[in-house]
């Protein structure tokens, strides 16, 4: 599954739900010798758009608004049998999604912090077709489902240019000699490891946010940390939208304040004790 997300072109439509909120999305995915591009089109409601360049934001009629996800979040190179270590996993037959036979593989964590995983695997490509995220209480969380998928270079390839709403995304790279602090938190659950960090501003200018992204190969969870200056106030928040959970703190290292977000697909509890462990250590880093 995780070859087939960076080897295979695909033109499809598939369906989005979380949190009972249900949103159906066009989606164009060409692998090629200049990396893989992908375009998202919101097909039902408010016009939305996306597209990406090597998993990177390149523009969109609105980049604050969530995407959803069209693929699980297997990490490149994760080798499976690491996953049996914080993951049980079987094999619960086959079944037909989009047209397709699939295989239906269950996954249940071995602890509490992480979800439940349902994934139907389309025998020929590898693909993810369908997706279930299941907490605890065996509570529905999110649903990812193809409802059409086409492998005919004719249909990926004429979709990928995007429409005159689509507004360029910049990012911009601090200059040399900025200090960012990376806050190091002081526990994370086991299994879980540090892998892209990044330093960048949306505005230009600054302030500049870090972000550090955690995994275990199969979820991952995200830490943002923001400068927010003396003089600005902002509260400790929790809040939470199908699997995705968000909690926030504030922070200060050298009389200068910061608020730290945790953001993932994990349970509340792990985010939040992710989130409380900050206060212990920080990392500076320079760029």
């Amino acid at each position: 599954m995780a070859q087939a997300v960076r080897e295979q072109s695909y033109h499809g439509s598939y369906v989005y739900e979380r949190s009972g909120i249900f949103t159906t999305q066009d989606i164009w995915k060409q692998v090629g010798d200049e990396g893989i591009r992908e375009r998202l089109l919101q097909t039902a409601g408010r016009y939305q758009e996306w597209l990406r360049q090597d998993g990177r934001l390149v523009c969109a009629t609105n980049s604050s608004l969530s995407q959803g996800r069209s693929q699980a979040s297997l990490r490149a190179g994760v080798d499976p049998e690491q996953l049996l270590e914080w993951y049980s996993m079987r094999n619960l037959g086959t079944t037909r999604i989009a047209s397709r036979d699939v295989t239906v593989i269950g996954i249940q964590p071995k602890d509490g912090f992480r979800f439940a995983h349902e994934l139907y695997i389309d025998h020929e490509t590898g693909l993810l077709l369908k997706s279930l995220l299941v907490d605890e209480s065996r509570e529905l969380l999110e649903r990812f489902q193809f409802t059409t998928i086409s492998f005919d270079e004719a249909d990926y390839s004429t979709g990928l240019e995007p429409g005159e709403s689509c507004r360029e995304v910049s990012v911009v790279e601090p200059p040399a000699g900025v200090d960012v602090p990376f806050w190091e938190p002081q526990w994370i659950p086991p299994g879980f490891t540090l892998g892209e960090r990044q330093i960048q501003s949306i505005n230009g200018d600054g302030p500049y946010v870090s972000s550090q992204i955690y995994s275990d190969g199969l979820t991952s969870f995200t830490l943002f940390v923001e400068p927010l200056g003396r003089d600005k106030l902002a509260e400790d928040l929790r809040a939470r939208l199908g699997p995705t959970v968000a909690v926030s703190r504030r922070l200060m290292a050298d009389s200068d304040f910061y608020l730290a977000t945790v953001v993932g697909e994990i349970p509340p509890r792990a985010a939040e004790r992710i989130a409380d462990s900050l206060s212990e250590a920080v990392v500076g880093a320079r760029r």
